[in-house]
């Protein structure tokens, strides 16, 4: 059996095995607590300017009223009246009024006159759902009970009723709410989206799509189940809590401290009063209680202040109706797409860490990983959508693993076909070492701080399309033979050639003395007498961007048992990229990094130009960049006028001072092509002139430092 049938074979054993593991309600149920982890990881979203309040009926309320709970109807009348008085918008009930007053049934009718005159009131039911009854002759009965408000509460409000009923995952956690209920052929809205049509109008539109439901005019993602996924903005009690006894706390109701002590008028005294404080002016209200004796707390993915994942029902309400005012909608990847994403990182893990031998093949799985997780964490972070982590950090262990079953398997066989074909030549111990490779390369580094650097030639792509093959070879051999001469002459380590691209480094293996200098009048050597051939009858014109650091990176043999480099690799190394690509940001075409600068300046050679602070991509801190400008000697005292008035503008845009660096950059404008090599389009001056004019427009945050993020 060959050894791409025998790699075909395992990995449709693997693909089977993930496969069956998938659907197991474990899988699912972790994937659903990674979920819970990038909640935290993206931390809380700013609630201040919501409009949702929630009164809570909690132990002090209860401790307060001088009645035991279940109070009389007459307090949530008197409740209605505060909250109108104040200029409550919405007051939405996540109570379920369906017993009569056991004080007084005239409390009732006072309720439900004040509910009428409010104009303003939602009232909450729901439908429990009994346990299946099991009759002779197997027969099943599907039993649901509702619990709807009082009829002459609902009489009283023409905003009927939303249901609270929401259905946990398979670990007991609410991510996900319904948008409506069906029951006796009726259509019930859910409580946050029954109280839509109040907020917007009661002709809002809310209609049940089969890809979307749309409500308040604006389409709301589904799940698989029919529901919304909740964005939560943070844990328990991240909205504003009144408390039910302070805003019934007015002159005429009585608390028992009042009875016991003194009189305070939560609500309604001039001094401190919430009537006074417009804490609850336009406000949608949501009435809940929060008394852990009513055991209205479920779990939920975000934790509180002291770590518990548990939340009071009426506040899960409020996540799921500010998710929808916000507009601030999550998205998951369905069960089949998101099968199909784990069976192509199944595949990518078996093909990668099968091409890696040993510990290297386990890192490249960790490597895989580990990309995966933080792709799952932008995704939902940037993109607000649920991608499997799970499921596909599985499928990167059942392909790695499979890629070593088939490795070692595999290997096994070889070294019986090598022991029998050589046997006959060489020594059986000799047979032995090679197999137990005993005969091996060393592959290895050292850290040092050394100089790298990197070119690239501008518009190579379009620049050979136009030439014939015949002259695209010929000029890009005298170029890179040039490049080369030219690395050499200054001591310098040639790389590798990447296409057009080149890459060198200097320092090793034989240190030489400041080797950011050599580095530097590579660049301009280069430059001169690229220049010089390019003017004959055999070159062609073109330009080409350098990039060069200075630090510490490894340095050695690396690569393969059977073919390795002399490299360097490292942070250092892909900052003098980063640097190469920066040229395009700015306009020029030799960026070196400041440790660069602060080295080749100690000989007194050359001229630099600071371009400012700049974050790179792939590091998190910024690196201060400047213009190798050419030799000391063959710049003239205008140019370097200009490039003190130049950083004389830079320090009025790290000082914020937009407007005088704008007056200084678009007066260098003109004349950065006269004096400096910078690119026909876009220079140093044109590029902080339009920054400056978008900061004048939309001024920075405080904590603004003048970086650039590319």
């Amino acid at each position: 059996m060959s050894k791409t049938i025998s790699s075909v074979l395992t990995l449709i054993l693997a693909a089977l095995l993930m496969l069956f593991i998938f659907f197991l309600p474990p899988i699912k149920t972790a994937d659903l607590n990674s979920r819970d982890l990038l909640f935290q990881l993206r931390g809380p979203i700013d609630l201040s300017e919501s409009d949702i309040v929630i009164v809570e009926i909690s132990s002090r309320a209860d401790d307060e009223i001088p009645y035991k709970y279940p109070w009389p109807t007459y307090v949530y009348a008197n409740l209605i009246e505060n909250l109108n008085q104040a200029g409550a918008k919405v007051i939405a009930f996540d109570i379920l009024f369906d017993q009569p007053d056991l004080y007084d049934l005239n409390n009732d009718t006072l309720f439900a006159q004040a509910v009428e005159e409010a104009g303003n009131v939602i009232f909450s039911g729901r439908v429990r759902q009994e346990p299946e009854r099991r009759f002779l002759g197997g027969v099943v009965a599907d039993q649901r009970t509702p619990s709807f408000p009082r009829q002459m509460f609902l009489d009283a409000t023409p905003w009927g009723i939303g249901f609270v009923d929401m259905r946990p995952d398979l670990d007991g956690f609410i991510r996900s709410y319904p948008f409506q209920y069906n029951y006796l052929n009726e259509t019930y809205y859910s409580f946050s989206v029954q109280i839509l049509p109040l907020i917007f109008g009661e002709d809002v539109t809310l209609e049940n799509r089969s890809d979307v439901y749309v409500a308040a005019n604006q389409p709301i993602p589904k799940t698989e189940k029919n529901r919304m996924l909740i964005n939560y903005h943070g844990g328990y009690r991240s909205f504003d809590y009144v408390g039910f006894e302070s805003v019934i706390d007015d002159a005429d109701f009585e608390t028992r401290t009042e009875m016991q002590a003194f009189e305070i008028n939560e609500f309604d005294d001039p001094d401190y009063g919430l009537l006074y404080k417009n804490i609850l002016k336009d406000k949608i209200v949501l009435v809940g209680t929060t008394m852990p004796e009513l055991q209205d707390f479920h779990s939920v993915p975000y934790p509180d202040r002291s770590g518990e994942y548990s939340m009071a029902g009426v506040e899960i309400h409020a996540h799921a109706l500010q998710t929808i005012l916000s507009g601030n909608f999550l998205e998951e990847v369905d069960s089949l797409n998101s099968l199909l994403i784990t069976m192509i990182l199944l595949l990518a893990s078996y093909l990668i860490t099968s091409r890696f031998v040993g510990w290297s093949g386990l890192f490249m799985a960790l490597i895989i990983g580990f990309i995966w997780v933080i792709t799952a964490a932008l995704f939902f972070i940037y993109g607000s959508l649920f991608i499997p982590i799970v499921p596909v950090l599985l499928a990167v262990v059942v392909g790695y693993t499979g890629s070593v079953t088939h490795n070692v398997i595999y290997e096994e066989r070889e070294k019986k076909k090598i022991k029998s074909m050589f046997s006959s030549y060489v020594s059986p111990e000799l047979v032995d070492k090679m197999i137990s490779d005993e005969i091996e390369y060393t592959l290895g580094g050292r850290e040092d701080e050394l100089t790298v650097m990197f070119s690239d030639i501008e518009n190579f792509t379009t620049l050979s399309e136009s030439l014939a093959p015949t002259e695209l070879v010929s000029m890009i051999n005298n170029y890179l033979n040039t490049f080369t001469e030219v690395i050499n002459e200054e001591k310098g380590t040639l790389d590798k050639f990447i296409g057009d691209a080149v890459m060198a480094f200097y320092g090793a293996p034989v240190p030489i003395e400041n080797q950011a200098a050599c580095a530097c009048r590579t660049v301009l050597k280069v430059e001169k007498r690229w220049e010089k051939i390019s003017n004959g009858v055999d070159g062609i014109p073109f330009k080409t961007r350098y990039g060069i650091n200075t630090g510490l990176m490894l340095v050695g043999n690396m690569g393969s048992e059977r073919r390795f480099n002399y490299t360097v690799m490292g942070d250092n190394v892909n900052l003098a990229a980063r640097c190469e690509s920066a040229c395009k940001i700015f306009g020029v075409y030799a960026i070196v990094s400041e440790s660069t600068k602060q080295q080749a300046e100690s000989s007194g050679e050359f001229v630099f130009r600071q371009l400012g602070k700049v974050r790179v991509k792939g590091r998190y801190k910024s690196a201060e960049l400047y213009q190798l400008v050419g030799f000391s000697g063959q710049i003239d005292q205008s140019s370097l006028s200009l490039i003190k008035q130049f950083e004389t503008g830079l320090h009025f845009y790290f000082d914020r001072k937009f407007k005088e660096a704008l007056a200084i950059f678009e007066k260098l404008s003109a004349k950065e092509s006269e004096s400096f090599h910078v690119s026909e389009y876009l220079n140093p001056s044109l590029f902080y002139a339009e920054l400056c004019r978008d900061l004048i427009e939309n001024p920075p945050e405080n904590d603004w430092k003048g970086i650039i993020e590319r």
